[in-house]
């Protein structure tokens, strides 16, 4: 299969999950996310907010919050993305293709270089994964951009167990989360 069928049978793959299994489903990976040392060892949290049919990331933000982690989210500006803070759910607003993205008034975007934004971990969305964690995102590049710039970033990747694919064709360039869940399995590197 092309990038382009895979991308569209992950699609197809979440959008036949009723709203009750997603949520369902979303909790359990939102739990094993936090056990993971990845997650226990952030300061600094870079999340998506969920649109549509993903996995939903509510619960992650708001345990994020809780733990006195900072929460940065997804802002697109032009061909590239950047992540700015959000302490509530309220400071998102109606941004690019209809997603909500953080207002960015009197906010500077995340800057891993900063010693003091200490360890950062980023949740990853993707419309299909494979089991060697390669990944198909909406074929805009906008995360594999900026984890060419910030390659010291820990990565989680978050999906349904139905959207991982047999086989991902991955370019060299496609960046690979650290860890992968769903809510049957935690797939780690193999040198785990």
């Amino acid at each position: 299969m092309s990038k382009k069928q895979v991308r569209r049978w992950g699609q197809e793959q979440r959008k036949a999950l009723t709203e009750a299994e997603r949520k369902a489903k979303s909790q359990q990976i939102a739990r094993q996310v936090i056990e993971t040392a990845l997650y226990q060892q952030a300061s600094v949290l870079l999340i998506y907010i969920d649109y549509q049919s993903e996995v939903e990331t509510q619960e992650l933000i708001q345990a994020g919050w809780k733990q006195g982690k900072k929460v940065y989210c997804p802002r697109v500006e032009g061909k590239n993305m950047e992540f700015y803070p959000i302490f509530s759910m309220e400071d998102l607003e109606e941004g690019y293709k209809g997603i909500r993205e953080p207002s960015i008034e009197g906010r500077c975007c995340f800057q891993p270089l900063n010693s003091e934004e200490g360890y950062g971990l980023m949740i990853l969305p993707g419309t299909a994964f494979d089991k060697e964690r390669n990944r198909i995102g909406y074929g805009k590049g906008y995360y594999d951009r900026y984890l060419e710039r910030y390659p010291s970033l820990a990565t989680i990747g978050i999906c349904f167990a139905c959207q991982l694919a047999d086989f991902i064709p991955a370019e060299p360039y496609d960046k690979k989360p650290d860890i992968l869940i769903t809510e049957r399995e935690t797939i780690l590197p193999p040198e785990h």
